[in-house]
């Protein structure tokens, strides 16, 4: 293998082709931001299933977790919000696997693409009802919100990086 094939992102060979990949931090980060999104959200979960766990949060004042993981906005039609992001965490990861990202499998890129639009999405609402509604932060799910944003960007980036079939 020549020194300028080696340097290059991941190609992958098929019977139509060789594809592009994703340059390799895309893979990596990308799994990173869903691990680190799944675990919050498990703290969440948990959090809110069982009352011997208190989030390390402050309870008074605009920082409240309290206040935004009690609220009626903190679950949708009777599913918690943690819930909510603990799925999305565990389809974004699956979907984050460095295998997934190699895919040829335009639903993979096209599933992958979709949840982190629809994460974003889902994030933006949450954000304005923090805001908005409840005149409460809570740090727990700011921490998600980052990481969904994190992973919407290196999604969008990743999946950009694909191309059309290269000669070879």
């Amino acid at each position: 293998m020549s020194g300028s094939a080696a340097g290059e992102a991941g190609r992958v060979g098929t019977s139509a082709g060789t594809w592009a990949g994703p340059p390799r931090w895309v893979p990596v980060s990308a799994l990173v931001l869903a691990i680190a999104g799944l675990a919050v959200s498990v703290y969440l979960t948990v959090a809110h299933y069982t009352a011997t766990v208190t989030l390390a949060c402050p309870n008074s004042g605009t920082i409240n977790c309290a206040k935004v993981t009690t609220s009626q906005q903190s679950q949708i039609l009777d599913i918690p919000v943690a819930v909510l992001g603990l799925v999305f965490f565990v389809g974004m990861t699956v979907l984050g696997v460095p295998a997934a990202w190699r895919s040829t499998r335009r639903w993979v890129r096209s599933a992958r693409l979709l949840g982190a639009v629809a994460g974003i999405g889902f994030v933006v609402y949450l954000v304005y009802t923090e805001l908005f509604t409840l005149d409460a932060i809570c740090l727990w799910c700011t921490a998600v919100h980052v990481l969904t944003f994190g992973l919407f960007v290196v999604t969008v980036l990743g999946t950009a990086g694909w191309t059309r079939p290269v000669d070879g």
